[in-house]
Protein backbone atom coordinates (compact mmCIF):
# COMPACT_ATOMS: atom_id res chain seq x y z
CA UNK A 1 0.00 0.00 0.00
CA UNK A 2 2.81 2.33 0.88
CA UNK A 3 4.76 1.70 -2.47
CA UNK A 4 1.40 1.79 -4.14
CA UNK A 5 1.23 5.70 -2.83
CA UNK A 6 4.53 6.41 -3.18
CA UNK A 7 4.66 5.94 -6.21
CA UNK A 8 1.13 7.93 -7.14
CA UNK A 9 2.79 10.49 -5.61
CA UNK A 10 5.89 10.37 -7.57
CA UNK A 11 3.68 10.39 -10.78
CA UNK A 12 1.84 13.57 -9.51
CA UNK A 13 5.18 15.53 -8.85
CA UNK A 14 6.14 14.83 -12.43
CA UNK A 15 2.82 16.08 -13.80
CA UNK A 16 3.18 18.75 -11.33
CA UNK A 17 7.07 20.32 -12.81
CA UNK A 18 5.66 19.63 -15.90
CA UNK A 19 2.11 21.43 -15.58
CA UNK A 20 3.78 24.87 -17.12
CA UNK A 21 3.79 23.31 -20.55
CA UNK A 22 0.22 23.34 -20.77
CA UNK A 23 -2.00 26.26 -20.90
CA UNK A 24 -3.28 27.02 -16.83
CA UNK A 25 -5.97 28.60 -18.53
CA UNK A 26 -7.84 25.31 -17.49
CA UNK A 27 -7.08 24.94 -14.28
CA UNK A 28 -9.73 24.61 -11.85
CA UNK A 29 -7.91 24.67 -8.87
CA UNK A 30 -7.55 27.83 -6.63
CA UNK A 31 -5.07 28.48 -3.38
CA UNK A 32 -5.82 31.02 -0.82
CA UNK A 33 -3.61 33.62 -0.11
CA UNK A 34 -1.18 33.04 2.70
CA UNK A 35 0.41 36.23 3.54
CA UNK A 36 3.91 36.81 5.29
CA UNK A 37 5.40 34.07 8.18
CA UNK A 38 7.94 33.92 10.78
CA UNK A 39 10.10 31.35 11.50
CA UNK A 40 8.61 28.58 13.28
CA UNK A 41 5.36 29.80 12.57
CA UNK A 42 2.50 27.73 11.46
CA UNK A 43 0.79 28.60 7.85
CA UNK A 44 -2.49 27.10 6.23
CA UNK A 45 -2.38 25.73 2.70
CA UNK A 46 -5.96 25.73 1.69
CA UNK A 47 -8.22 26.21 -1.60
CA UNK A 48 -10.63 24.27 -3.58
CA UNK A 49 -10.32 22.18 -6.69
CA UNK A 50 -12.16 20.26 -9.30
CA UNK A 51 -9.54 17.04 -8.86
CA UNK A 52 -10.09 14.39 -6.81
CA UNK A 53 -6.38 14.32 -4.98
CA UNK A 54 -3.72 16.93 -5.41
CA UNK A 55 0.11 17.14 -4.65
CA UNK A 56 1.24 19.86 -2.20
CA UNK A 57 4.61 20.82 -2.25
CA UNK A 58 6.60 23.89 -0.84
CA UNK A 59 9.84 25.16 -2.23
CA UNK A 60 12.28 27.36 -0.24
CA UNK A 61 13.61 30.41 -1.80
CA UNK A 62 15.96 28.13 -3.79
CA UNK A 63 13.42 26.21 -5.11
CA UNK A 64 14.68 23.65 -2.65
CA UNK A 65 11.61 21.17 -1.81
CA UNK A 66 10.53 22.26 2.10
CA UNK A 67 7.19 20.33 2.51
CA UNK A 68 5.20 17.47 0.28
CA UNK A 69 2.01 15.95 0.92
CA UNK A 70 -0.68 14.15 -1.09
CA UNK A 71 -4.58 15.92 -0.02
CA UNK A 72 -8.09 14.69 -0.88
CA UNK A 73 -10.23 17.45 -2.37
CA UNK A 74 -12.13 17.39 0.83
CA UNK A 75 -8.72 18.00 2.67
CA UNK A 76 -7.67 20.82 0.75
CA UNK A 77 -11.25 22.79 1.39
CA UNK A 78 -10.28 21.81 5.14
CA UNK A 79 -6.61 22.95 5.05
CA UNK A 80 -3.66 21.56 5.14
CA UNK A 81 -1.47 23.33 8.34
CA UNK A 82 2.36 22.61 9.04
CA UNK A 83 5.14 24.27 10.96
CA UNK A 84 7.83 26.27 9.43
CA UNK A 85 11.22 25.42 10.97
CA UNK A 86 12.82 27.83 13.38
CA UNK A 87 16.03 28.10 10.94
CA UNK A 88 13.55 28.26 7.69
CA UNK A 89 15.74 30.53 5.06
CA UNK A 90 14.36 34.27 4.93
CA UNK A 91 12.81 34.90 1.76
CA UNK A 92 10.04 34.23 -1.27
CA UNK A 93 8.66 30.50 -0.81
CA UNK A 94 6.50 28.86 -3.14
CA UNK A 95 3.51 26.49 -3.00
CA UNK A 96 2.57 24.17 -5.69
CA UNK A 97 -0.93 22.60 -5.40
CA UNK A 98 -2.61 20.17 -8.54
CA UNK A 99 -1.55 17.47 -11.09
CA UNK A 100 -0.96 17.61 -14.52
CA UNK A 101 -2.19 20.97 -16.49
CA UNK A 102 -3.98 21.59 -12.86
CA UNK A 103 -1.80 23.58 -11.06
CA UNK A 104 -2.09 26.42 -9.07
CA UNK A 105 0.93 28.32 -7.48
CA UNK A 106 1.46 30.35 -4.32
CA UNK A 107 3.68 32.35 -2.49
CA UNK A 108 4.99 33.58 1.12
CA UNK A 109 7.72 35.78 2.35
CA UNK A 110 8.93 33.89 5.49
CA UNK A 111 11.07 37.05 7.92
CA UNK A 112 12.78 36.30 11.08
CA UNK A 113 11.24 35.11 14.15
CA UNK A 114 11.72 38.88 15.47
CA UNK A 115 10.18 40.58 12.71
CA UNK A 116 11.73 42.62 10.12
CA UNK A 117 12.84 42.58 6.52
CA UNK A 118 13.56 38.71 5.10
CA UNK A 119 16.95 40.64 4.63
CA UNK A 120 17.28 42.93 7.33
CA UNK A 121 20.84 45.23 6.71
CA UNK A 122 21.17 45.19 3.17
CA UNK A 123 19.94 49.09 3.32
CA UNK A 124 22.28 50.09 6.37
CA UNK A 125 21.33 54.10 5.12
CA UNK A 126 18.22 54.14 6.77
CA UNK A 127 17.89 55.08 9.84
CA UNK A 128 14.04 54.82 11.21
CA UNK A 129 13.12 57.85 13.41
CA UNK A 130 15.85 60.02 12.01
CA UNK A 131 13.37 61.98 10.07
CA UNK A 132 9.77 60.65 10.68
CA UNK A 133 8.11 63.38 8.47
CA UNK A 134 9.76 61.99 5.46
CA UNK A 135 8.42 59.10 5.21
CA UNK A 136 7.13 58.39 1.40
CA UNK A 137 5.44 55.03 1.82
CA UNK A 138 1.46 55.15 1.73
CA UNK A 139 0.01 56.96 4.76
CA UNK A 140 -1.09 54.54 7.45
CA UNK A 141 -5.18 53.49 6.87
CA UNK A 142 -7.26 54.95 9.92
CA UNK A 143 -7.81 52.79 12.88
CA UNK A 144 -10.13 50.43 12.17
CA UNK A 145 -9.42 49.84 8.44
CA UNK A 146 -7.25 47.29 6.76
CA UNK A 147 -6.58 45.91 3.81
CA UNK A 148 -5.44 42.28 2.18
CA UNK A 149 -4.83 42.49 -1.41
CA UNK A 150 -5.87 38.88 -3.09
CA UNK A 151 -4.53 37.44 -6.81
CA UNK A 152 -6.73 35.19 -8.65
CA UNK A 153 -5.00 32.04 -9.42
CA UNK A 154 -4.24 31.30 -13.07
CA UNK A 155 -6.10 33.07 -15.89
CA UNK A 156 -9.99 33.15 -16.34
CA UNK A 157 -11.92 29.59 -17.25
CA UNK A 158 -13.98 29.21 -20.52
CA UNK A 159 -16.44 31.54 -19.19
CA UNK A 160 -14.56 34.36 -18.08
CA UNK A 161 -14.76 33.11 -14.20
CA UNK A 162 -11.48 34.04 -12.26
CA UNK A 163 -11.07 32.30 -8.67
CA UNK A 164 -9.81 33.63 -5.49
CA UNK A 165 -9.50 32.08 -2.04
CA UNK A 166 -8.17 33.40 1.60
CA UNK A 167 -7.79 31.44 4.66
CA UNK A 168 -9.28 32.00 7.95
CA UNK A 169 -5.42 32.35 9.42
CA UNK A 170 -4.75 35.18 6.88
CA UNK A 171 -7.68 37.14 7.59
CA UNK A 172 -6.96 36.58 11.41
CA UNK A 173 -3.16 38.06 10.41
CA UNK A 174 -4.64 40.93 8.72
CA UNK A 175 -7.29 41.95 10.76
CA UNK A 176 -4.45 41.74 13.86
CA UNK A 177 -2.77 44.45 11.59
CA UNK A 178 -5.66 46.55 11.88
CA UNK A 179 -4.88 48.70 15.36
CA UNK A 180 -7.21 50.80 17.79
CA UNK A 181 -10.72 50.32 17.03
CA UNK A 182 -13.34 47.93 18.89
CA UNK A 183 -14.80 46.77 15.40
CA UNK A 184 -12.66 46.22 12.27
CA UNK A 185 -13.00 46.77 8.52
CA UNK A 186 -11.33 44.74 6.28
CA UNK A 187 -11.16 45.38 2.69
CA UNK A 188 -10.17 41.95 0.37
CA UNK A 189 -8.89 43.70 -2.68
CA UNK A 190 -9.20 40.95 -5.55
CA UNK A 191 -6.46 42.15 -8.13
CA UNK A 192 -7.78 42.56 -11.81
CA UNK A 193 -7.34 39.56 -14.37
CA UNK A 194 -7.25 40.24 -17.87
CA UNK A 195 -10.53 38.52 -19.92
CA UNK A 196 -12.32 38.31 -16.34
CA UNK A 197 -16.07 38.93 -16.67
CA UNK A 198 -16.45 37.73 -12.99
CA UNK A 199 -14.39 36.87 -9.74
CA UNK A 200 -15.06 34.11 -7.37
CA UNK A 201 -14.03 33.95 -4.02
CA UNK A 202 -13.95 31.51 -1.45
CA UNK A 203 -13.68 32.55 2.60
CA UNK A 204 -13.81 30.41 5.31
CA UNK A 205 -16.92 30.07 6.79
CA UNK A 206 -15.71 31.03 10.20
CA UNK A 207 -15.30 34.38 8.91
CA UNK A 208 -19.32 34.64 8.99
CA UNK A 209 -19.12 33.61 12.42
CA UNK A 210 -20.19 36.31 15.50
CA UNK A 211 -17.07 36.84 17.57
CA UNK A 212 -15.58 38.78 20.68
CA UNK A 213 -14.71 41.82 18.07
CA UNK A 214 -16.73 42.99 14.97
CA UNK A 215 -15.67 42.18 12.09
CA UNK A 216 -16.70 43.70 8.82
CA UNK A 217 -15.34 42.65 5.50
CA UNK A 218 -15.63 44.34 1.82
CA UNK A 219 -15.20 42.41 -1.00
CA UNK A 220 -13.20 44.78 -3.91
CA UNK A 221 -13.43 43.43 -7.70
CA UNK A 222 -13.14 45.57 -10.91
CA UNK A 223 -17.22 45.20 -11.26
CA UNK A 224 -17.84 46.38 -7.90
CA UNK A 225 -17.24 46.04 -4.30
CA UNK A 226 -19.47 44.05 -1.14
CA UNK A 227 -19.85 44.88 2.02
CA UNK A 228 -20.47 41.80 3.87
CA UNK A 229 -21.57 41.63 7.94
CA UNK A 230 -20.11 38.68 9.71
CA UNK A 231 -24.17 37.58 10.62
CA UNK A 232 -25.39 37.79 7.00
CA UNK A 233 -25.63 34.09 7.32
CA UNK A 234 -27.85 31.92 10.31
CA UNK A 235 -26.57 30.05 12.06
CA UNK A 236 -28.48 27.10 10.40
CA UNK A 237 -26.79 28.15 7.07
CA UNK A 238 -23.21 27.51 8.83
CA UNK A 239 -24.08 24.57 10.76
CA UNK A 240 -21.44 22.30 9.33
CA UNK A 241 -20.23 24.53 6.50
CA UNK A 242 -16.79 24.70 5.62
CA UNK A 243 -16.58 27.56 3.12
CA UNK A 244 -18.76 30.41 1.77
CA UNK A 245 -17.98 31.69 -2.42
CA UNK A 246 -19.27 34.81 -3.08
CA UNK A 247 -18.77 35.65 -7.24
CA UNK A 248 -19.47 38.60 -8.52
CA UNK A 249 -19.83 39.09 -12.43
CA UNK A 250 -20.40 41.36 -15.13
CA UNK A 251 -23.34 40.56 -17.19
CA UNK A 252 -24.86 41.95 -20.42
CA UNK A 253 -28.75 42.98 -21.11
CA UNK A 254 -29.51 40.01 -23.32
CA UNK A 255 -32.84 38.18 -22.46
CA UNK A 256 -34.09 41.21 -21.58
CA UNK A 257 -37.16 42.45 -22.51
CA UNK A 258 -36.59 45.52 -24.88
CA UNK A 259 -38.07 48.03 -22.49
CA UNK A 260 -35.42 47.18 -20.37
CA UNK A 261 -32.58 46.83 -22.52
CA UNK A 262 -33.23 50.44 -23.53
CA UNK A 263 -33.84 51.63 -20.30
CA UNK A 264 -30.08 50.24 -18.86
CA UNK A 265 -28.60 50.97 -21.91
CA UNK A 266 -24.71 50.23 -21.59
CA UNK A 267 -24.87 50.77 -18.28
CA UNK A 268 -23.36 48.01 -15.42
CA UNK A 269 -25.34 44.64 -14.79
CA UNK A 270 -24.14 42.66 -12.28
CA UNK A 271 -24.92 39.58 -10.89
CA UNK A 272 -24.37 37.83 -7.19
CA UNK A 273 -24.85 34.65 -5.81
CA UNK A 274 -23.29 32.80 -3.02
CA UNK A 275 -22.47 29.24 -2.67
CA UNK A 276 -21.60 27.15 0.22
CA UNK A 277 -19.39 23.99 0.01
CA UNK A 278 -19.59 24.80 -3.74
CA UNK A 279 -23.44 24.29 -4.35
CA UNK A 280 -25.13 27.21 -5.23
CA UNK A 281 -27.62 28.76 -2.76
CA UNK A 282 -30.04 31.07 -2.62
CA UNK A 283 -29.09 33.85 -0.15
CA UNK A 284 -31.73 36.27 1.62
CA UNK A 285 -31.68 37.77 4.93
CA UNK A 286 -33.92 40.70 5.82
CA UNK A 287 -32.58 41.53 8.80
CA UNK A 288 -28.96 42.00 7.33
CA UNK A 289 -28.79 44.02 4.00
CA UNK A 290 -25.87 44.06 1.97
CA UNK A 291 -23.86 47.28 1.17
CA UNK A 292 -23.34 47.15 -2.90
CA UNK A 293 -20.94 49.57 -4.67
CA UNK A 294 -20.43 49.55 -8.83
CA UNK A 295 -18.15 52.01 -10.88
CA UNK A 296 -20.02 54.00 -13.07
CA UNK A 297 -18.79 57.00 -15.21
CA UNK A 298 -22.28 59.16 -15.56
CA UNK A 299 -23.24 61.57 -18.77
CA UNK A 300 -22.86 65.23 -18.28
CA UNK A 301 -26.80 65.20 -18.10
CA UNK A 302 -26.49 62.45 -15.46
CA UNK A 303 -24.48 64.31 -14.00
CA UNK A 304 -26.73 67.42 -13.81
CA UNK A 305 -29.13 65.47 -11.92
CA UNK A 306 -28.07 62.85 -9.73
CA UNK A 307 -30.79 62.62 -7.66
CA UNK A 308 -32.19 60.45 -11.06
CA UNK A 309 -29.51 57.64 -11.28
CA UNK A 310 -30.64 54.54 -9.37
CA UNK A 311 -30.86 50.72 -9.47
CA UNK A 312 -32.79 48.10 -11.06
CA UNK A 313 -33.39 44.80 -9.37
CA UNK A 314 -33.80 42.32 -11.91
CA UNK A 315 -36.05 39.11 -11.39
CA UNK A 316 -36.15 35.93 -12.23
CA UNK A 317 -37.94 36.85 -15.25
CA UNK A 318 -35.53 39.96 -15.93
CA UNK A 319 -38.82 42.01 -14.97
CA UNK A 320 -36.80 45.33 -13.27
CA UNK A 321 -37.75 46.52 -10.04
CA UNK A 322 -36.88 49.84 -7.96
CA UNK A 323 -33.57 49.30 -5.54
CA UNK A 324 -35.07 52.25 -3.49
CA UNK A 325 -31.81 52.56 -2.05
CA UNK A 326 -30.19 53.34 -5.19
CA UNK A 327 -27.44 56.24 -5.42
CA UNK A 328 -24.55 57.96 -7.15
CA UNK A 329 -22.08 58.58 -4.75
CA UNK A 330 -19.83 61.54 -6.79
CA UNK A 331 -17.12 61.21 -4.17
CA UNK A 332 -16.36 57.85 -4.89
CA UNK A 333 -17.48 57.43 -8.48
CA UNK A 334 -19.41 54.64 -7.10
CA UNK A 335 -23.36 53.49 -7.82
CA UNK A 336 -24.36 52.19 -4.25
CA UNK A 337 -27.13 50.62 -2.68
CA UNK A 338 -28.34 48.04 0.02
CA UNK A 339 -30.02 44.35 -0.83
CA UNK A 340 -31.28 41.87 1.77
CA UNK A 341 -30.80 39.01 -1.69
CA UNK A 342 -28.27 38.03 -4.11
CA UNK A 343 -29.51 38.37 -7.99
CA UNK A 344 -29.14 40.81 -11.06
CA UNK A 345 -29.32 44.21 -10.54
CA UNK A 346 -28.37 47.58 -12.76
CA UNK A 347 -28.08 51.02 -13.13
CA UNK A 348 -30.15 52.92 -15.09
CA UNK A 349 -31.54 56.93 -15.52
CA UNK A 350 -35.02 57.40 -14.49
CA UNK A 351 -36.75 60.39 -15.22
CA UNK A 352 -40.46 60.84 -13.61
CA UNK A 353 -42.85 64.12 -13.31
CA UNK A 354 -46.30 64.37 -12.69
CA UNK A 355 -48.59 67.53 -14.42
CA UNK A 356 -49.58 68.46 -11.78
CA UNK A 357 -46.26 69.51 -9.70
CA UNK A 358 -45.39 72.93 -11.16
CA UNK A 359 -47.48 75.26 -8.95
CA UNK A 360 -45.39 73.95 -6.15
CA UNK A 361 -41.66 74.54 -7.07
CA UNK A 362 -40.88 74.20 -3.20
CA UNK A 363 -41.69 70.31 -3.83
CA UNK A 364 -41.30 69.46 -6.97
CA UNK A 365 -37.54 68.46 -6.90
CA UNK A 366 -38.12 66.24 -4.17
CA UNK A 367 -41.27 64.80 -5.25
CA UNK A 368 -39.46 63.93 -8.96
CA UNK A 369 -36.42 62.35 -6.55
CA UNK A 370 -38.27 60.43 -4.84
CA UNK A 371 -40.25 58.74 -7.47
CA UNK A 372 -37.10 58.17 -9.87
CA UNK A 373 -36.04 56.12 -7.03
CA UNK A 374 -39.09 53.82 -6.41
CA UNK A 375 -39.70 55.49 -3.03
CA UNK A 376 -43.21 57.29 -3.69
CA UNK A 377 -45.55 57.04 -6.22
CA UNK A 378 -48.53 59.23 -8.15
CA UNK A 379 -52.35 59.05 -7.70
CA UNK A 380 -52.32 58.42 -10.97
CA UNK A 381 -49.56 57.77 -13.81
CA UNK A 382 -49.91 61.52 -14.25
CA UNK A 383 -51.02 63.09 -11.44
CA UNK A 384 -49.37 63.12 -8.05
CA UNK A 385 -52.26 65.19 -5.50
CA UNK A 386 -49.53 67.44 -3.94
CA UNK A 387 -52.06 69.25 -1.94
CA UNK A 388 -53.91 66.08 -1.03
CA UNK A 389 -53.55 64.89 3.00
CA UNK A 390 -51.56 61.72 3.43
CA UNK A 391 -53.18 58.96 6.05
CA UNK A 392 -51.12 57.98 8.87
CA UNK A 393 -50.99 54.06 7.03
CA UNK A 394 -49.60 55.26 4.00
CA UNK A 395 -46.79 57.97 5.99
CA UNK A 396 -45.68 54.82 7.84
CA UNK A 397 -45.02 52.88 4.59
CA UNK A 398 -43.14 55.74 3.10
CA UNK A 399 -41.17 56.28 6.30
CA UNK A 400 -40.15 52.35 6.34
CA UNK A 401 -39.61 52.44 3.14
CA UNK A 402 -37.63 55.09 2.84
CA UNK A 403 -34.88 54.15 5.75
CA UNK A 404 -35.23 50.97 4.43
CA UNK A 405 -36.43 49.89 7.80
CA UNK A 406 -36.99 45.93 8.83
CA UNK A 407 -37.91 44.15 11.39
CA UNK A 408 -38.85 40.61 12.59
CA UNK A 409 -42.79 39.41 12.36
CA UNK A 410 -44.28 41.01 15.41
CA UNK A 411 -47.73 41.76 17.37
CA UNK A 412 -49.97 43.32 14.59
CA UNK A 413 -52.63 46.12 15.11
CA UNK A 414 -56.67 45.12 15.21
CA UNK A 415 -57.50 47.43 12.60
CA UNK A 416 -54.18 46.65 9.89
CA UNK A 417 -55.16 43.23 8.37
CA UNK A 418 -52.46 40.88 7.20
CA UNK A 419 -53.57 41.67 3.34
CA UNK A 420 -53.59 45.90 3.93
CA UNK A 421 -50.99 46.80 1.28
CA UNK A 422 -49.13 48.95 4.40
CA UNK A 423 -49.59 45.77 6.95
CA UNK A 424 -45.45 45.04 6.81
CA UNK A 425 -44.50 48.45 6.96
CA UNK A 426 -46.96 49.18 9.82
CA UNK A 427 -45.89 45.86 11.63
CA UNK A 428 -42.40 46.63 11.28
CA UNK A 429 -42.62 50.53 12.88
CA UNK A 430 -44.33 48.69 15.77
CA UNK A 431 -41.73 46.13 16.18
CA UNK A 432 -39.36 48.72 16.19
CA UNK A 433 -40.88 50.97 18.50
CA UNK A 434 -41.82 53.78 16.04
CA UNK A 435 -45.60 53.81 16.98
CA UNK A 436 -47.17 52.52 19.82
CA UNK A 437 -50.93 53.29 17.63
CA UNK A 438 -53.87 54.70 20.34
CA UNK A 439 -54.67 52.03 22.74
CA UNK A 440 -56.97 49.51 22.56
CA UNK A 441 -54.66 48.16 19.99
CA UNK A 442 -55.71 50.30 17.33
CA UNK A 443 -53.66 52.16 14.67
CA UNK A 444 -56.23 54.29 13.01
CA UNK A 445 -54.38 53.22 9.81
CA UNK A 446 -56.85 55.71 7.51
CA UNK A 447 -57.01 58.78 9.75
CA UNK A 448 -54.98 61.75 7.94
CA UNK A 449 -51.91 62.55 9.82
CA UNK A 450 -51.10 65.51 11.34
CA UNK A 451 -47.69 67.55 11.21
CA UNK A 452 -47.09 66.88 14.90
CA UNK A 453 -47.45 63.13 14.24
CA UNK A 454 -45.25 63.06 11.21
CA UNK A 455 -42.37 65.00 12.94
CA UNK A 456 -42.67 62.80 16.48
CA UNK A 457 -43.05 59.45 13.98
CA UNK A 458 -39.75 60.68 11.80
CA UNK A 459 -37.59 61.61 14.81
CA UNK A 460 -38.39 58.19 16.32
CA UNK A 461 -37.60 56.54 13.01
CA UNK A 462 -34.21 58.21 12.87
CA UNK A 463 -33.13 57.84 16.52
CA UNK A 464 -33.77 54.21 15.98
CA UNK A 465 -31.42 54.22 12.86
CA UNK A 466 -28.75 56.14 14.52
CA UNK A 467 -29.41 59.08 12.01
CA UNK A 468 -30.83 61.74 14.67
CA UNK A 469 -29.25 62.91 18.42
CA UNK A 470 -31.29 64.13 20.97
CA UNK A 471 -32.50 67.21 21.33
CA UNK A 472 -30.78 69.95 23.53
CA UNK A 473 -32.82 72.28 25.11
CA UNK A 474 -36.25 73.76 23.79
CA UNK A 475 -34.94 77.76 22.42
CA UNK A 476 -35.21 76.92 18.70
CA UNK A 477 -38.93 75.43 19.45
CA UNK A 478 -39.36 78.55 21.27
CA UNK A 479 -39.04 80.53 18.16
CA UNK A 480 -41.53 79.77 16.29
CA UNK A 481 -45.08 81.80 16.75
CA UNK A 482 -46.86 78.54 17.55
CA UNK A 483 -44.93 76.92 19.81
CA UNK A 484 -47.51 76.58 22.43
CA UNK A 485 -49.74 74.36 20.15
CA UNK A 486 -47.45 71.45 19.78
CA UNK A 487 -48.42 68.22 22.10
CA UNK A 488 -45.87 67.54 25.09
CA UNK A 489 -45.26 64.29 23.43
CA UNK A 490 -44.07 65.39 20.33
CA UNK A 491 -42.23 68.50 21.45
CA UNK A 492 -38.37 66.85 21.57
CA UNK A 493 -39.03 64.94 18.45
CA UNK A 494 -39.69 67.84 16.72
CA UNK A 495 -36.91 70.07 19.01
CA UNK A 496 -34.25 67.44 17.49
CA UNK A 497 -35.34 67.87 13.94
CA UNK A 498 -35.13 71.92 14.02
CA UNK A 499 -31.95 71.60 15.93
CA UNK A 500 -30.18 69.22 12.52
CA UNK A 501 -32.16 71.41 9.88
CA UNK A 502 -34.83 68.78 8.74
CA UNK A 503 -37.93 71.19 10.13
CA UNK A 504 -37.64 74.77 9.11
CA UNK A 505 -41.37 75.76 9.05
CA UNK A 506 -42.80 78.61 7.57
CA UNK A 507 -43.19 82.17 8.03
CA UNK A 508 -42.38 81.37 11.34
CA UNK A 509 -44.73 78.52 11.85
CA UNK A 510 -44.69 74.83 12.24
CA UNK A 511 -48.57 74.33 12.03
CA UNK A 512 -48.26 71.28 14.36
CA UNK A 513 -52.25 70.41 14.55
CA UNK A 514 -52.79 70.87 10.62
CA UNK A 515 -52.93 67.68 8.23
CA UNK A 516 -49.26 67.18 6.22
CA UNK A 517 -49.93 66.94 2.61
CA UNK A 518 -48.65 64.73 -0.16
CA UNK A 519 -45.89 67.51 -1.16
CA UNK A 520 -44.89 68.26 2.28
CA UNK A 521 -44.46 64.08 3.28
CA UNK A 522 -42.14 64.11 0.12
CA UNK A 523 -40.13 67.14 0.65
CA UNK A 524 -39.22 65.70 4.18
CA UNK A 525 -38.46 62.24 3.06
CA UNK A 526 -36.14 63.89 0.50
CA UNK A 527 -34.44 65.09 3.85
CA UNK A 528 -34.33 62.06 5.68
CA UNK A 529 -32.96 60.29 2.50
CA UNK A 530 -30.35 62.44 1.87
CA UNK A 531 -29.63 62.46 5.89
CA UNK A 532 -29.50 58.70 6.17
CA UNK A 533 -27.07 58.27 3.04
CA UNK A 534 -29.71 57.74 0.24
CA UNK A 535 -28.62 60.56 -1.55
Amino acid sequence: MLIKRLTSMLVLIVLLFTANIVDAAESSTSLAAIGQKKQGESLTIQGTTSLQEVIVQVLRPSQTLLEMDQLTKAELLAGKTFTLPTDAPLGSYTVKVGSGSDVSEATFVVVASGGGDPDPGTDPGTDPGTDPGTDTDTPAKPDGIGELALQAVGKPDAAGLAKVAVTLEALDQAFANVQGAASSMLTLDVQKVEGAFAYETTLPAAAFTAGGMVRQLTLQTEFGSLTLPSNMFTQEDMAGTASVSITLRHVEADGLSEQAKAAIGNRPIVDIHVKLDGQPVPWANDHTPVSVSIPYQPTLTERNQPDNITVWYLNEKGIPVPVTSGKYDERSGMVTFSTTHFSQYAVVYVTKTFGDIAKFPWAQKQIEALAAKGIIAGTSEQAFSPATSIKRADFVLLLVRTLGMTAPAGESFADVNASDYFHDAVQTARTLGITQGFGDNQFKPNQTISRQEMMTLTARALTIAGKLTPARSGANLAAFKDAADVASYAAESIQALIQQGIIEGSDGLLQPLASTSRAETAVMLYRIYHRSGGM
